[in-house]
């Protein structure tokens, strides 16, 4: 998965904003670069689970698929860690081409993002690269 910094650095905001809920979006974009991220809001406001608002969620796979994008990602934040998907992230990884970024902090307060593909309960992590333009 390949990240502009200045799409990182917004879910990074995202994530900050939402603490010590979980925050969550979509990524949107093609042979594993991503193009776009939609920032949604997690309807539960909750530190342990996340749900997208389904008018939101379809509105931004519309323009996804208008685009000639596809879905790329799904991002989420553990703000009280590990970045690796827990047993409920595996259990609704509902979008097995997807990669899902999952974001945590470190003790000093330092959010890192790690990524995985999920498909079939199997975990398998996927290399995160930010870089400053695509």
């Amino acid at each position: 998965m390949i990240l502009s910094k200045p799409d990182y650095e917004l879910i990074l905001e995202q994530v900050r904003a939402e603490w010590p809920n979980e925050a969550c979006g979509l990524l949107a974009g093609e042979g594993g670069k991503v193009r776009r991220g939609d920032l949604g809001e997690n309807r539960r406001h909750s530190p342990r689970a996340y749900q997208m608002d389904p008018v939101e969620q379809v509105r931004a796979l519309l323009e996804i698929e208008a685009a000639g994008w596809e879905l790329s990602g799904i991002f989420h934040s553990h703000p009280n860690g590990p970045p690796f998907p827990s047993a409920t992230d595996v259990a609704q990884a509902y979008y097995p081409d997807s990669v899902y970024l999952i974001l945590a902090s470190d003790a000093q307060g330092e959010w890192h993002g790690r990524a995985f593909r999920i498909q079939a309960e199997q975990v398998e992590e996927v290399a995160v690269q930010v870089v400053e333009e695509l």
